[in-house]
């Protein structure tokens, strides 16, 4: 039996100790392509180019919601642009801003660097306010290319955790929304 528990104890010693050697911080070359991502995120949503902003939507979230769906990926990004087209007709975004020199680099436990990028909206629905939206985005990394995901959303983090289910113990911080009154 104490053989059995120093058998046990030297597992899981080496499985700590073999995660930490595995883990490894994003390299410049990836936290660069992490900044050109965001730049070019940004510079969609200004100019209303839903479909690079689709493009930053994770693989295989797509690829999941295409099957649930019963349709391709493709005909998904169609259908998903044509949504965003019609949400943002009747909601003006004043202001959108994703703060990459504030980017919090963090690793998941198979050592695999991920990013989370503090994201702010200011959103005028036509109301007597305007809502200012604070939350965090994902930045993942699949086939060596970053992708965007809000994360604020319990129904997109069930979906991102059952595609990627390394991070399936990842916490990720609320988000919050308030009102603000229009001069």
């Amino acid at each position: 039996m104490m053989q059995l528990v120093k058998l046990f104890l030297a597992a899981a010693f080496l499985s700590v100790f073999a995660s930490h050697v595995l883990a490894r911080p994003a390299t410049e070359a990836e936290s660069k392509a992490l900044v050109q991502a965001v730049t070019d995120f940004d510079a969609a949503m200004r100019g209303n180019d839903y479909a690079v902003v689709v493009k930053t939507i994770p693989p295989r979230v797509l690829e999941h919601m295409a099957k649930t769906s019963g349709m391709t990926v493709d005909a998904l990004r169609g259908i998903v642009i044509e949504q965003m087209q019609a949400a943002l007709a009747t909601v003006k975004i004043e202001s959108f801003a994703m703060d990459v020199s504030k980017v919090e680099y963090k690793e998941l436990p198979n050592g695999e660097p991920y990013a989370l990028i503090p994201t702010e909206v200011v959103m005028d629905a036509g109301g007597a306010d305007k809502i200012l939206a604070k939350s965090q985005t994902l930045a993942l990394l699949d086939g060596g290319a970053w992708y965007l995901l809000r994360v604020n959303e319990d129904q997109q983090v069930t979906v991102m955790r059952q595609v990627y289910p390394e991070f399936a113990e990842v916490e990720f911080p609320a988000g919050s929304m308030e009102a603000l009154k229009k001069p």
